[in-house]
């Protein structure tokens, strides 16, 4: 599903070397494609604009339900990467930066309308509230909705920054020198002791209720 419809127009700056052997931007390796975006190539604009605007949308929905909110915000973000593209350093994980960088943006905006939002963008327990659903994140198709109620369920007797962790490994499919990026981690260590307990507190809950059902109870 496509959230943003309105691709920007672009110009084709591409060889006819380039056109004639099938060249395409959105298969280049991430430093070039980043390094081709800030020398202001239109086309690795638009390959990493349409290879990462859904990720950036289905991270926003996990921190507000205003859709509309999220998209706008989106397109904001977009607009300003555009403009200030000389400007923005260097990156290897375009993917992480984005999602930080956006994260960032969200927070300001979300710092508007919520006087819960810290100053520091973090957020407390019900700030990061990672709702799965199959309209915005990728799982698999099978699950029953009442696997889908219990897995929710089960993330939020996590805390903030382990639902956020946990998102980011399992559903974003980020690495753990990613998410320590994302999290400013000076050690990588730190965001793989985050997804272990964040994983540990899950098994702990899923035992509890296959205990309970086990034994009949009703208390679920």
């Amino acid at each position: 599903m496509s959230f943003l419809h309105h691709t920007p127009k672009v110009t084709d700056l591409s060889s006819s070397s380039e056109r004639n052997t099938g060249f395409s931007y959105a298969n280049m390796d991430e430093v070039r494609l980043w390094d081709a975006f800030r020398e202001g190539n239109e086309e690795a604009f638009v390959a990493m604009y349409k290879q990462y605007a859904n990720v950036l949308f289905n991270f926003g929905c996990q921190l507000t339900s205003d859709y509309d909110l999220v998209k706008d915000t989106l397109q904001d973000f977009f607009i300003y990467l555009r403009q200030k593209r000389s400007r923005l350093g260097q990156t290897d994980a375009i993917k992480p930066y984005l999602i930080k960088s956006f994260k960032r943006r969200m927070v300001v905006v979300l710092k508007k309308r919520q006087k819960h939002v810290s100053d520091k963008g973090t957020f407390d327990f019900r700030q990061f509230p990672v709702e799965l659903s199959h309209e915005t994140v990728y799982i698999n198709r099978q699950f029953e909705s009442e696997q889908l109620r219990r897995l929710n369920e089960a993330l939020q007797q996590l805390d903030a920054r382990e639902r956020e962790a946990i998102y980011y490994f399992y559903f974003e499919g980020l690495s753990y020198q990613e998410i320590a990026l994302i999290f400013e981690f000076s050690h990588v260590s730190s965001a793989r002791r985050l997804v272990y307990r964040g994983l540990a507190h899950l098994r702990k809950f899923f035992v509890a209720y296959l205990v309970g059902v086990f034994w009949g109870l009703k208390e679920w």
